[in-house]
C-alpha cells in the first residue's frame, strides 16, 4: 500500500514538474513573440519618421563616428546633431520647453542636467531593453534616463611645461600654493563643486570648492578645447578633466599626459527622451542603439568608455583604471540650478 501511494505521488509530481516546465516556455515563447512584435513596430513606424533631433555634448567630430555605425544598422535614420554645451543645452532645452515646444527628440548630456529636466516634466519616461547589459546603477529606475559612456575626472598636465613629478597628485594638490595661476578648468559644468559634495558631503565639499575657485583659475568653455590650450602651452595643468580625452591626444603624441587621484572622481554621459517627441519611434530606437552592443563598440571608437559590460575602451590604462574600483561615480543628487548657480558665482561667471 505505502509503495503504491509512493509510486503515485511520484506520477502526480511528474507531471506537475512538465506542467511546470511547459508553462514556463510558453510564456517564454510569449514574451519573446510579444517583445519582438514590439520590436517590429518601433522599427516599422521608424522608418516612416524617418529622422530624430539630438542635442548632445557630442562634439561635431565624434559624432560623425558614432553616425557611421548607426547606419550600418539603420541606413533609413537621419540623426539631426545638434552640439552644445552641457550648460548651453540646458538653458536652450528649457527656452523652447517655456516656449512650447522641445525641438529636440532626445537629449545627451551629464546626469545633473537630466536630473533637472525630469523635475521640470521636460523628459519622458522610456527604459529601453537594453538597460540590462549596463553596469549597475546606470540608469534612472524611473526611467527617465540612461548611462552610455563613463569618464574619470583627472589631472591634465603638459610634460613639456611641468614633469610628472612635479604635478598634483591628487585633488587637494590643486589648493597648494605652487599651483595658484596654472590650473585650468572647465567653465561649463561643476562637477568640481558637485564631485566633491559627493564625495565628502555638502559642508566640506563647498569648503573645498571655495578653496579652489580662489587659485586664479583659467575658465575655458568645454574640456576639448581646455586640453587643446594645455597642448599648445596656454598653461600647464588642467583640473578635473576627462581620461579619455587626455589619453586621446596622448595616444596621438601630443604634449599631454594624465595623472589619478584616490579615489577618482566618475561622471557618466546619459541620453534621454523628450516628453511627446516628435518623433518618438525614432526616439526610442535611437536610445536602443546607444546602449546596444554596437552602438557601444561605435562610442568606444571615438574614444569613450562604454559602459556596457564586456566592451572595452580604447585605452588599456583607463581600463586598469576601471578594474581597479578605485573611483567614486558622481550621481544626481538633485537641485543642479542651485550647484550651478553655487559654481558660477564662486567663478565669477555672469
Amino acid at each position: 500500500m505505502a509503495d503504491g501511494c509512493w509510486r503515485w505521488f511520484l506520477i502526480i509530481g511528474e507531471r506537475v514538474m512538465m506542467t511546470g516546465i511547459a508553462l514556463l516556455f510558453f510564456s517564454s515563447l510569449f514574451l519573446s513573440t510579444f517583445a519582438y512584435a514590439q520590436t517590429a513596430e518601433i522599427l516599422n513606424q521608424a522608418k516612416k519618421e524617418g529622422e530624430v533631433v539630438l542635442y548632445t555634448t557630442m562634439t561635431v567630430g565624434d559624432f560623425q563616428s558614432f553616425n557611421k555605425a548607426a547606419k550600418e544598422k539603420y541606413p533609413f535614420l537621419n540623426i539631426r546633431h545638434v552640439y552644445l554645451s552641457s550648460s548651453r543645452q540646458a538653458a536652450r532645452v528649457m527656452q523652447e520647453f517655456r516656449a512650447g515646444r522641445v525641438q529636440a527628440d532626445v537629449l545627451g548630456n551629464s546626469p545633473e542636467p537630466l536630473l533637472y529636466f525630469k523635475q521640470q516634466g521636460v523628459l519622458g519616461a522610456y527604459q529601453s531593453p537594453e538597460v540590462k547589459n549596463l553596469l549597475k546603477g546606470a540608469w534612472d529606475p524611473d526611467g527617465f534616463w540612461s548611462g552610455i559612456t563613463t569618464d574619470l575626472l583627472v589631472t591634465g598636465f603638459n610634460p613639456k611645461l611641468m614633469a610628472r613629478t612635479a604635478a598634483p597628485k591628487n585633488y587637494d594638490d590643486y589648493l597648494k600654493p605652487q599651483f595658484k595661476g596654472q590650473l585650468a578648468v572647465n567653465r561649463g559644468v561643476p562637477y568640481p563643486l558637485t564631485g566633491m559634495v559627493s564625495l565628502r558631503g555638502e559642508e566640506q565639499g563647498i569648503g573645498y570648492f571655495k578653496k579652489f575657485s580662489q587659485q586664479d583659475l583659467r575658465l575655458v568653455e568645454g574640456y576639448t578645447h581646455t586640453i587643446n590650450l594645455m597642448a599648445a602651452g596656454e598653461y600647464p595643468l588642467t583640473t578635473f578633466m576627462q581620461v579619455s580625452k587626455l589619453d586621446a591626444m596622448k595616444r596621438k603624441e601630443a604634449p599631454v599626459d594624465w595623472l589619478a587621484s584616490a579615489p577618482t572622481l566618475a561622471t557618466i554621459s546619459t541620453v534621454a527622451m523628450i516628453k511627446n517627441p516628435l518623433h518618438p519611434a525614432a526616439a526610442q530606437l535611437l536610445i536602443d542603439f546607444y546602449l546596444s552592443a554596437e552602438g557601444q563598440r561605435g562610442l568606444a571608437a571615438t574614444g569613450k568608455i562604454p559602459l556596457r559590460r564586456g566592451i572595452k575602451s580604447q585605452s588599456r590604462e583607463i581600463d586598469q583604471l576601471m578594474e581597479s574600483g578605485n573611483f567614486h561615480v558622481i550621481t544626481p543628487e538633485g537641485g543642479y540650478d542651485r550647484y550651478m548657480k553655487i559654481y558660477n558665482d564662486y567663478l565669477g561667471i555672469r
